[in-house]
C-alpha cells in the first residue's frame, strides 16, 4: 500500500513542479528608472495591462518603477544577463554597446522632432537594433516612447548664437555636450546637478542645458527665467527584453508583447504632449519666458565640429551625412 501511495505521489509532485515552472515562465519583471507617475514609466504600466488583457492573464508583467531593480547601464546589464526580463531606458544609454548611439548626444544633430523620428525608424537604426539582438542578446519592442527634449535656461535671453558668447554655461561631463557648447561660443562649466539651482541664482553660471521637464521640477526658472526651446538634443525611451527570455515565449506571446509595446508607444505620445503643456504653463505662471528659435544657424555653426567628432571615432564615418539626408 505504501509503495502504491508513493507511486501515485510522484506524478503529483512532478505536476506541482511543472505548474510552478509554468507560472514562473508567464511572469516578466520590468525595470523602469523613474517614478510610476513619471511620463517615462507611465507607458510601462499601459504595456503591462495590455499584455495581461491580451493573454487573458496567462502572461503578466510586473513593473518595478523608481529604479528598484537598477537604472541606466546597470539595469541594461542585468537585462542582458537575464536577471531582469524587460527594461525601460533612454536610448543613449546603449552607447556602451553600439558606438553610433553617441550621435544622439551631439547638439542640434536633428532639425526637429519629425526628423529625429525618421532617424529612429531608418534602416540605420534598424541595423543597430539587429546588432543589439545578435551580439548582445536584447530584443527591442519599442524604440520611441516619447521624452521631452533638452533646452536652455538662462538669466538673460538667448535668441541667437551671439547671445551665448562667453556665457558661463553649466553642462554635464559628457565630451560631446562640452564640445557642442564650446563651439557655439559658451564657456562650459562643471557644476554638480544638485547644485545647479544655486549656481544659477548666485551667478556661478549664467545658463545651463537641461531636460525641459526638469525646469519646474528643480525650479530653475525661478533663478533663471528665460527658457529657450533649443531642442538641441532629442531622445527617446526604449523597451527592451532579454533575448533568450523573449525567444522562449510562443509566437503568440511574442506578438502580444509587440502589440502591447505599440499601444504603450501611442500612449506615450499623449503623455508627452500633456507633459509639455503642463511644464510650459508652470514656467509661464511663475513669470518665466519661453523663447522659440530656428536651429538652422546653430546646426551650420556645429557642422565642422561634427565632422571632427566623427573623425575622432565618436560614431561611424558618414553617419552625420546620412542623418542630414533623411
Amino acid at each position: 500500500m505504501r509503495k502504491m501511495l508513493w507511486t501515485l505521489a510522484l506524478p503529483a509532485a512532478a505536476i506541482a513542479l511543472l505548474t510552478g515552472e509554468a507560472l514562473a515562465a508567464s511572469k516578466l519583471r520590468l525595470s523602469c528608472p523613474s517614478a510610476a507617475n513619471n511620463p517615462i514609466c507611465m507607458p510601462a504600466e499601459v504595456f503591462a495591462k495590455e499584455v495581461e488583457k491580451a493573454s487573458n492573464g496567462a502572461l503578466t508583467v510586473q513593473v518595478f518603477p523608481s529604479g528598484q531593480l537598477g537604472k541606466g547601464k546597470e539595469a541594461i546589464q542585468q537585462t542582458q544577463a537575464g536577471i531582469i526580463d524587460v527594461v525601460v531606458e533612454s536610448i543613449e544609454n546603449y552607447t556602451a554597446y553600439i558606438n553610433d548611439f553617441n550621435v544622439l548626444t551631439w547638439g542640434f544633430a536633428f532639425r526637429d522632432a519629425e526628423h529625429f523620428n525618421r532617424f529612429l525608424h531608418s534602416p540605420t537604426v534598424d541595423a543597430m537594433f539587429t546588432e543589439m539582438d545578435q551580439k548582445h542578446g536584447m530584443v527591442f519592442l519599442a524604440r520611441n516612447w516619447r521624452k521631452l527634449p533638452r533646452v536652455v535656461v538662462s538669466t538673460k535671453p538667448v535668441f541667437t548664437i551671439d547671445n551665448l558668447t562667453g556665457v558661463k554655461f553649466r553642462v554635464p561631463p559628457i565630451p560631446s555636450y562640452i564640445k557642442t557648447w564650446q563651439t557655439l561660443g559658451a564657456n562650459p562649466t562643471q557644476v554638480p546637478w544638485p547644485d545647479s539651482f544655486q549656481a544659477l541664482k548666485t551667478g556661478v553660471v549664467d545658463a545651463m542645458e537641461t531636460p525641459f521637464d526638469s525646469i519646474p521640477a528643480q525650479k530653475f526658472h525661478l533663478a533663471a527665467p528665460y527658457v529657450t526651446l533649443t531642442n538641441h538634443v532629442y531622445t527617446a525611451v526604449t523597451l527592451a527584453v532579454n533575448g533568450r527570455r523573449f525567444k522562449s515565449l510562443t509566437k503568440d506571446e511574442q506578438e502580444i508583447l509587440r502589440k502591447a509595446a505599440d499601444k504603450a508607444t501611442e500612449y506615450s505620445i499623449e503623455v508627452n504632449r500633456d507633459s509639455f503643456d503642463q511644464v510650459a504653463k508652470s514656467i509661464l505662471a511663475d513669470g518665466g519666458y519661453l523663447i522659440m528659435l530656428n536651429p538652422a544657424a546653430f546646426q551650420k555653426k556645429l557642422r565642422a565640429a561634427a565632422d571632427e567628432q566623427e573623425a575622432a571615432g565618436l560614431w561611424s564615418k558618414g553617419l552625420i551625412e546620412t542623418i542630414e539626408k533623411l
